[in-house]
């Protein structure tokens, strides 16, 4: 069996770094390194962590100064030894068979393997699921693995993949510890960019995602979050460019992206006259994209270029996604 490294970086989680743990520990797939980095907790999760790896040797904890998750993640990596790597976030959890069924599917013409997955609310109900067609994808159709999965919205997430650690060690790939947002995004573009063999799909839902205090719904909300992800979203459009892949999956990304953020935004009147004044919908005019009723509307809308229409057309959104009980944010 190959092993695999699961790093789980944790500040402040101790209400839900046992059960996060629990179910790493209780993978049918049993060759595991289980690295725990508690970021300069100060509460009791690093305790927690001490007495759990006293029951069981493949849990490996580490401390470090407060300094982030990235910070964390990295230094997860650079005590790494498993030959695939998977990522965990403390208040999450992963089905017993998560890792098994992602090893399986890692073939040897086999890069990266990826999985839907499930979304529960603070309150232990579980809001919705995002899945995804069983389907491999060649290398060079990557822009097709990259597409379905942001339909699906799982393509920027780190915990729902299976890496080689060998892919991320001989490119120096890391977290990107300058940015706040959107560094496991960053993460997952460079590490697809520079893989060379096949990509992979699964249909089974095998991590929950916890939607808590501490999850991105909160941290979301941010000034600038627009231009955030607009910016980041550019490595990928040059990625696409240079290889000369069909541009949709981009074009549909940036519409979602404008979307989420005017949905989301603290000060929506000038970052509606930001979208408009600066030339961010002109490739999206001119495509020829297929989207779904509710973009096609809202692009409609933005190309009116009436601030007050779509003012008024954000908030609508915003009462029925709130009516629709998913008024969740993402990054």
């Amino acid at each position: 069996m190959s092993l695999v490294t699961i790093i789980l970086p944790a500040y402040n989680a101790e209400k839900t770094i046992a059960r996060a743990i629990q179910s790493a520990r209780c993978q049918e797939y049993s060759d595991l390194e289980i690295i725990v980095i508690d970021d300069g907790s100060s509460d009791s999760t690093l305790n927690i962590c001490n007495a759990l790896a006293d029951k069981d040797n493949r849990l490996k904890i580490w401390h470090i100064n407060n300094s982030g998750p990235s910070a964390a993640r990295n230094y997860g990596l650079s005590q790494a030894k498993g030959e695939f790597i998977c990522f965990m976030d403390a208040d999450d959890e992963m089905s017993p068979t998560m890792i098994s069924q992602l090893v399986t599917n890692m073939q040897d013409d086999t890069d990266l393997v990826a999985c839907g997955y499930k979304v529960r609310s603070n309150n232990g109900d579980y809001a919705f699921e995002q899945k995804l067609d069983d389907k491999s994808y060649p290398n060079n159709r990557l822009y097709e693995f990259i597409e379905n999965l942001q339909e699906a919205k799982a393509f920027n997430p780190l915990w729902n993949k299976l890496f080689r650690r060998s892919i991320i060690n001989d490119n120096n790939i890391k977290m990107d510890t300058t940015v706040d947002m959107g560094e496991d995004y960053l993460f997952v573009v460079d590490y697809c960019e520079k893989s060379e063999k096949d990509f992979k799909a699964l249909s089974s839902s095998l991590y929950i995602y916890e939607l808590s205090n501490n999850g991105l719904q909160v941290s979301a909300n941010k000034n600038n979050n627009l231009k955030r992800r607009l910016s980041q979203l550019d490595k990928l459009e040059n990625l696409f460019k240079r290889r000369n892949y069909p541009m949709n999956a981009i074009y549909k990304e940036k519409l979602r992206i404008i979307y989420t953020s005017l949905l989301e935004s603290n000060d929506l009147h000038n970052d509606l006259i930001e979208v408009l004044k600066n030339g961010y919908l002109d490739d999206l005019i001119h495509s020829n994209i297929n989207l779904g009723k509710k973009y096609t509307v809202f692009l409609e809308i933005l190309k009116s270029r009436h601030i007050g229409v779509a003012y008024l057309s954000m908030n609508i959104f915003r009462a029925v996604k709130k009516i629709q009980g998913k008024s969740f944010n993402w990054g």
